[in-house]
């Protein structure tokens, strides 16, 4: 467990949202791919914000509320990222999600987005090699 990194266990880039989607696609595809939130990318790969549920969500209650058209990735996207590199650790990536209390990560090289990691991507990992672990008899 302590070699493994990110590269070994993120998602594709195919978890990642276009800024011209809409919400209520933006909404199916989070839940499609189980992810509380997706980094948007332009079609360079390259990182252009960020979209949780809860811009969603909030945007989706305008919209009915109002009667307005639905929204835009691009419209509710945050814009600061917090990213997260390809061969960091899985013990560093935990503490730095942790830390920075961040629920999904792009993962970028060479300043594009090559793929999608979740802390529950994480913690999935950590406990599988625990339980590894613990079945071989293993004193940690």
């Amino acid at each position: 467990m302590v070699n493994k990194t990110v590269r070994s266990i993120m998602r594709s880039r195919n978890a990642c949202l276009s800024p011209k989607m809409s919400l209520d696609l933006v909404s199916n595809h989070l839940t499609q791919h189980h992810l509380p939130g997706a980094p948007v990318m332009d079609e360079n790969y390259c990182p252009l914000g960020f979209v949780s549920e809860y811009d969603c969500l909030k945007q989706l209650m305008e919209s009915a509320y109002y009667r307005d058209k639905t929204a835009l990735a691009e419209d509710v996207m945050a814009t600061k990222l917090i990213t997260t590199s390809p061969d960091l650790t899985l013990m560093d990536v935990a503490s730095e999600m942790n830390t920075n209390r961040v629920n999904v990560a792009p993962v970028i090289e060479n300043g594009k987005i090559i793929g999608v990691l979740s802390r529950g991507d994480v913690m999935r990992e950590l406990v599988n090699d625990l339980i590894e672990v613990q079945n071989a008899g293993i004193s940690c």
